[in-house]
């Protein structure tokens, strides 16, 4: 709600521009004040209605003024309305850290400001992308270290909002909402991997799928470990154009504090747990074909029907299918109770957990 009325505010606003002289009549103006490196700061932002035909970056811009000891300054073109993107400064949520807030069309993100050598600057963005399925997608990146100037809001912040490769991923997130005996199960959506660990978000309900409430768990073949659920996870991005860019997870927890966790740190928490891999989640294609082997000439004559319950033994994702030939390629090898045959372990497609194939 936040995030909207931010919006709102800048989009009802009149054409405004920025003074070269002080400027006489402010409006909008928004006041923060911040402890940076253990120093107080105040952020002072507003728009400026006097005229001025000169601006050729926002056609809403404002004004960013930051006073602290030894440091006053004052940046144009850094915030304000360009087309159909917006950047303001403002509070990451509730986690009082001062962020340059960016949206345009379905993604929103969070900038972190950083005070170094009497220079504002940014590194890191964290990302929230809402795609066509309404499912939401939190990924972050980190450039190099920048400094924010006046007209930096022309093309700077782009940089720290790179394209998202993992989206295929998320697409095969889509499970049914009417199905009354699946109202209160617990099911898993897998969303990553890296090398031999993968990443799911756990369900604990068709109702928790629809309210967006989940709970990230990684897994190897053997563990498991669940994060904290008020803990926000993003996956780190390295800027490369393939889910292989897929480095690692940013751990931001309630007070704004963040860690990010590489694959060896993510190893090393799966290496403390003490809780047993149990990855499941239930059929959604109307005829799942069952596999010797992840390929398409192991094929059986055995299948799987929407809503049968399966266990997640293991996963492979062919990135370079994803890279190239631009389509989804992951197995899973299952394990599966039938009343015919007993337990079966076998692959599937990713396609199994898919419901839209059935519309």
């Amino acid at each position: 709600m936040k995030k909207i009325l931010l919006l709102l505010l800048l989009i009802t606003i009149g054409t405004v521009c920025h003074a070269k002289e002080p400027c006489t009549n402010k409006t909008s103006v928004r006041d923060y004040q911040f402890n940076i490196n253990t120093q107080p700061y105040k952020f002072i932002s507003y728009f400026c209605e006097d005229k001025d035909e000169d601006d050729a970056i926002f056609f809403k811009p404002g004004i960013l003024e930051i006073h602290g000891k030894n440091f006053n300054k004052t940046y144009k073109n850094v915030i304000g309305m360009a087309g159909h993107r917006g950047i303001i400064f403002s509070q990451w949520n509730d986690k009082h850290k001062p962020v340059f807030f960016y949206s345009i069309k379905y993604t929103t993100a969070y900038i972190p400001i950083i005070i170094k050598d009497n220079n504002i600057m940014i590194k890191c963005s964290y990302i929230e992308l809402t795609l066509r399925t309404g499912i939401e997608a939190n990924y972050s990146y980190c450039g190099d270290l920048q400094i924010v100037e006046d007209g930096f809001g022309d093309e700077g912040f782009e940089k720290f909002i790179p394209d998202f490769y993992l989206y295929p991923a998320y697409y095969n997130l889509y499970f049914s909402k009417d199905k009354e005996s699946l109202q209160y199960k617990e099911f898993d959506g897998f969303i990553g991997k890296i090398d031999d660990i993968s990443f799911y978000r756990r369900y604990s309900s068709i109702k928790d799928f629809k309210s967006n409430k989940y709970t990230v768990v990684m897994a190897n073949k053997e563990k498991e470990y669940r994060f904290k659920s008020e803990d926000e996870i993003y996956q780190r991005m390295a800027g490369q154009t393939s889910p292989g860019s897929f480095i690692g997870l940013d751990i931001v927890d309630s007070k704004g504090n963040i860690k990010f966790y590489n694959k060896k740190a993510l190893s090393a928490l799966l290496n403390k747990s003490t809780i047993k891999r149990k990855i499941k989640s239930y059929i959604q294609n109307k005829h799942t074909q069952l596999y010797n082997q992840p390929n398409d000439n192991s094929a059986t004559d055995m299948y799987l029907l929407p809503h049968d319950f399966v266990i997640i033994l293991d996963e492979i994702w062919n990135k370079d299918n994803v890279k190239k030939k631009k389509y989804l390629d992951i197995w899973y090898k299952i394990s599966y109770n039938s009343k015919k045959h007993g337990k079966i372990i076998k692959w599937i497609k990713e396609e199994s957990f898919d419901s839209k194939l059935n519309d």
